[in-house]
């Protein structure tokens, strides 16, 4: 499987990265819209995307949230080693249910995952990483986020 998404990502050409690029900055963007930026017509850019799709290459269209907007402004990272004894599959279902957790990432070093919260306030965060430590979180450590920079960078 994993031979045929490198030969099916490795076949990518220039109007796909243009495509792509203007996909990641837009994911509402039109087949009339791509097909502009791509110099093709709609109809010629709805298969490419579709086989874009279909190789797994586009994973899903989503909106970006400013969580500030919807009442949680108190952006946090977590990080968490979990106990020897958990369960990492009960500990990322866990996470899940937790309404500020935005994101689980399964990393390399000191701890074994870095979450990213969106929390109402301070006692929502430390609620947060009580539950974490409930879940099965041996050690955590917290960081505030003061501003974060997003960089949608085309695809070369």
């Amino acid at each position: 499987m994993a031979m045929a998404d490198t030969v099916v990502s490795s076949a990518l050409d220039d109007t796909d990265r243009v495509i792509l690029s203007a996909l990641i900055k837009d994911g509402r963007a039109t087949f009339k819209e791509l097909g502009e930026l791509a110099g093709l017509s709609p109809h010629a850019v709805a298969p490419r995307v579709r086989r874009l799709v279909d190789a797994g290459i586009v994973t899903g269209f989503t909106a970006l949230v400013d969580f500030g907007h919807v009442g949680r402004g108190l952006d946090a990272l977590i990080d968490v080693r979990l106990l020897s004894t958990a369960r990492p599959e009960a500990f990322e279902a866990a996470a899940a249910q937790e309404p500020s957790i935005r994101e689980v990432s399964f990393v390399t070093g000191r701890f074994d995952y870095q979450l990213r919260a969106a929390c109402v306030d301070a006692d929502d965060l430390d609620h947060t990483v009580r539950a974490l430590r409930r879940a099965g979180a041996a050690v955590t450590e917290t960081r505030i986020v003061l501003r974060t920079t997003p960089f949608l960078r085309p695809v070369r």
